[in-house]
C-alpha cells in the first residue's frame, strides 16, 4: 500500500511492513508530534510572553523584566487588576450558578415524551456536583478571564463508590464524567483554526507523575512500554517568573493526548483508509502509549473551548488581564515612581567634600550614628533633598489610573458602592448589580453559554447514554440552555405570571398559563411541580355522572338562552312595529295638513278667478255699451244729415 508523503519529517520510508511500522509506532509518533510542535511553537511566539507576564501581574509577582524604566528601584504591583480578573470570574460563577438548577435542557419537538429530559437534568445535577463539575468550571472561568480562552476536557472513568441500600454499607460502580481544567500553555491547536469544530487537530500536554503513567501501563491502559523520566523545558512555569527545568530526579512524564485526525494506515486494528479522527497518547514526544480511533459514538472529541471576548479570525481570546494590561503598566509604573521619590525623601541623597572626610567613610544612614570629619560637619556634609511636592500629585494619578483599569476590563469596584451607597448589602441591590455585570459581560456570557456550557452538558448526556445507558436511556436530540438562557426562562416566566393576573381563574387560558409557568421554571423540583399540576388538572376533571349533570344543565341553559333571545327578539319586532306605526301617523298628519293647505290655495283660487271673471264681464258690459253710444253717435249724425 502506498504510504502518503505527508506523514512528518521523521517517518522513516524503509520501514514498509505495516505489522512493524504498528508494533513499535513511531511513524504515528513522528506524523503527531510534528504537527504539535509546530503548533506549540506557533503558539509560544504569539502569546507565551504575554501569558507569562499577565500571570505575574494577577499573582503580584516580579521580574527583572517587568521594570518600566532602567532607574525602577520599587517591585511594587499594584492590585486593580488581581480585583478585576477575580471580580469578572466571580460574577461569571454568581450568573452561572445564582440557581440550584443552573441549566436546563429541553427535548426535540418530535419526541412526545417531554418529561424523561428532567429526570435527565436532575441526574445530571447530581452527578456533576458529585465529580465537582462546579468547581472545575469555575477554574475555567478563571482562566478564561486572565489568558482570554478557557479550556476544559472531559474525561471519562469507571469509578466505585460506596452507598446505602436496606440500611448497609455496599460498593457500586458508577461511570463519572469528570471535567479537568486545561491550562492554554498546555493546550496546543491547529493554528490555521479559529474553532476546535474545524480544527485538524488539537492536543493536551500536561505533566504527570511517572509513577501513575507506568500504573496505568501495569493495568492494561497503556502500551507495555520502557518508560523513562521526562528531561527538558518545554513547559514555563505556573509562576511565569522563570522556565521550568524537569530533571531526571523528578520522576515526571509529559504527556501528549492528541484528539483529532490521523492516516487510517497508521492505526492498530483499522481497515480503512484515509484520514480518521483518532485519539493518539504519546509519552515524552516519543513513546506510544495508546491509538485508537475515537471510541465514541458521536465521534466528537473530548474538549470545551470559549473565548472571554472573541478575537475575528483567531481561537485565543482577549481576557481581562489584556484588557487592562496598559492601565496596569501605567498604575505601577506611577505607584513605583511615587515609592521611589518617598525613599529619596525619607533618606536623601549627600553632598560632601570628599578631601575633608575619612578614609573609606561609612556613609549608610542610622540612628545615632556619629560622623567624623575634618571640620565642621555642615561645611563638609550637605543633603541633597528632593521636593515633595509632586507626591500629592502622584496619588491622586493612582486613582485615576485605577479608574482607568475598571474602565479598560468592565470589571466593578466592590468599595465603590460601599461608599456611595448601600446598594450590595440587599437582595434587590445584588440583583440589580448582577442585572449590570449581564449587560456589561452580555457578549462573554453568550460565548460561555454556546461554545462552553453547551457543549460541555452535551457531550456529557453523549458519554452517560453511551456507558451507562441503565440510567441514562439512548436520546440523542435535545436543547441545552444554561447562563443567558436560564435568565430569558426567568424573564418569560416573569411576564407569563404578569399575564396571569388579566385571565380570569375559572377560564381554561388560565390553567394554559399556569402549565406554561411549570414548564419554564428554573426549579430544581420541576418534575414534583409538573406532576402536581397535572394531578391538579387530573383532580379538576368531571367523573361521567357530572359530565352528564353538566351536559342537561347546558343544554337548560341553552333552551332558557333560546327563550330569552326569541322573546328579545319579539319585544325587538314589537318595538320596530310600534316605531313604523308612529312613522306612519306622523306621515298621515303631515299629509292632510298639507291637503288642508292645498284646499285653502284652491279656494283663494277660485275666488281670484271669479273676481277676474267679474272684471272681464264689467269690462265687456263697459264696451258694448261704448259700442251701443258710438253706434247711436253715428244713427244720430246720419239722421241729420239725411236733413
Amino acid at each position: 500500500m502506498a504510504i502518503p508523503n505527508n506523514y512528518g519529517d521523521n517517518y522513516n520510508p524503509q520501514n514498509e511492513n505495516k505489522e512493524d511500522r504498528l508494533a513499535d509506532g513511531q511513524a504515528l509518533v513522528s506524523w503527531v508530534m510534528s504537527r504539535v510542535e509546530h503548533a506549540r511553537d506557533q503558539r509560544d511566539n504569539d502569546h507565551e510572553a504575554r501569558w507569562q507576564e499577565y500571570t505575574r501581574l494577577w499573582r503580584g509577582f516580579w521580574k527583572e523584566t517587568d521594570k518600566n524604566t532602567n532607574s525602577e528601584r520599587s517591585k511594587l504591583v499594584a492590585p486593580a487588576l488581581q480585583q478585576a480578573i477575580e471580580m469578572t470570574a466571580a460574577e461569571v460563577e454568581e450568573a452561572i450558578f445564582s440557581k440550584k438548577a443552573w441549566f436546563e435542557i429541553d427535548d426535540d419537538i418530535a419526541d412526545e415524551d417531554k418529561e424523561d429530559v428532567i429526570a435527565y437534568r436532575d441526574q445530571l445535577l447530581e452527578d456533576f456536583e458529585l465529580d465537582d463539575i462546579p468547581q472545575n468550571l469555575s477554574e475555567i472561568f478563571l482562566m478564561g478571564s486572565l489568558y482570554g480562552t478557557g479550556i476544559g476536557k472531559l474525561n471519562v472513568f469507571p469509578k466505585r463508590e460506596r452507598v446505602m441500600q436496606n440500611g448497609e454499607p455496599v460498593m457500586t460502580n458508577r461511570i463519572s464524567v469528570q471535567l479537568e481544567a486545561i491550562r492554554p500553555d498546555q493546550f496546543v491547536i491547529d493554528p490555521a483554526a479559529r474553532t476546535l469544530g474545524e480544527a485538524m487537530f488539537c492536543a493536551h500536554e500536561p505533566v504527570k507523575p511517572l509513577d501513575a503513567i507506568r500504573e496505568k501501563i501495569n493495568d492494561g491502559f497503556y502500551n507495555d512500554v520502557e518508560l523513562g523520566p521526562y528531561t527538558g523545558t518545554i513547559l514555563a512555569s505556573p509562576t511565569g517568573t522563570e522556565e521550568h527545568s524537569y530533571k531526571a530526579e523528578d520522576e515526571a512524564c509529559l504527556i501528549t493526548e492528541y484528539y483529532g485526525k490521523v492516516p487510517a494506515e497508521m492505526l492498530p486494528n483499522s481497515d480503512k483508509t484515509g484520514m480518521v479522527e483518532a485519539i493518539v497518547t504519546v509519552a515524552n514526544e516519543n513513546t506510544l502509549l495508546k491509538a485508537v480511533e475515537n471510541p465514541f459514538d458521536m465521534k466528537d472529541r473530548p474538549i470545551v473551548a470559549y473565548q472571554h471576548e472573541k478575537v475575528p479570525g483567531e481561537f485565543w481570546g482577549r481576557g481581562v488581564a489584556e484588557k487592562g494590561f496598559n492601565p496596569q503598566k501605567a498604575l505601577d509604573a506611577e505607584l513605583r515612581a511615587r515609592i521611589d521619590t518617598l525613599a529619596l525623601v525619607t533618606s536623601p541623597m549627600m553632598g560632601a567634600d570628599i578631601t575633608r572626610l575619612p578614609r573609606n567613610p561609612d556613609m549608610r544612614i542610622r540612628p545615632g550614628k556619629m560622623w567624623l570629619t575634618r571640620g565642621r560637619p555642615s561645611e563638609i556634609l550637605e543633603p541633597i533633598g528632593l521636593s515633595p511636592q509632586g507626591l500629592a500629585l502622584t496619588f491622586q494619578q493612582g486613582s485615576d489610573m485605577e479608574r482607568m483599569v475598571q474602565m479598560g476590563t468592565g470589571a466593578m469596584d466592590t468599595a465603590s458602592p460601599l461608599s456611595t451607597n448601600r446598594r450590595n448589602e440587599t437582595a434587590s441591590g445584588m440583583s440589580m448589580m448582577q442585572t449590570g455585570f449581564i449587560k456589561r459581560a452580555k457578549r462573554t456570557m453568550q460565548n460561555i453559554e454556546r461554545q462552553l456550557m453547551e457543549p460541555l452538558i452535551r457531550k456529557a448526556l453523549w458519554r452517560y447514554m453511551q456507558f451507562d445507558p441503565d440510567r441514562y436511556p439512548t436520546d440523542f436530540k435535545f436543547k441545552v440552555s444554561s447562563g443567558m438562557g436560564v435568565m430569558a426562562k426567568e424573564l418569560e416566566q416573569q411576564q407569563l405570571i404578569n399575564l396571569l393576573g388579566f385571565v380570569p381563574a375559572e377560564s381554561q387560558a388560565h390553567m394554559i398559563i399556569l402549565g406554561a409557568i411549570f414548564d419554564n421554571t428554573p426549579s430544581a423540583n420541576k418534575a414534583e411541580l409538573k406532576a402536581a399540576m397535572d394531578a391538579l388538572v387530573q383532580a379538576a376533571q368531571p367523573t361521567p355522572e357530572q359530565q352528564q349533570l353538566q351536559q342537561a344543565q347546558q343544554q337548560l341553559a341553552m333552551r332558557q338562552a333560546e327563550a330569552e333571545v326569541a322573546k328579545t327578539e319579539a319585544e325587538a319586532m314589537r318595538e320596530q312595529a310600534e316605531a313604523e306605526l308612529s312613522r306612519a301617523k306622523a306621515e298621515r298628519e303631515r299629509i292632510l295638513a298639507d291637503l288642508e293647505d292645498d284646499k285653502v290655495q284652491l279656494q283663494a283660487s277660485e275666488v281670484a278667478v271669479s273676481a277676474e271673471r267679474t272684471r272681464a264681464q264689467m269690462a265687456q258690459t263697459e264696451i258694448a255699451r261704448e259700442r251701443n253710444a258710438i253706434e247711436r253717435q253715428k244713427v244720430n249724425r246720419g239722421s241729420k244729415e239725411s236733413k
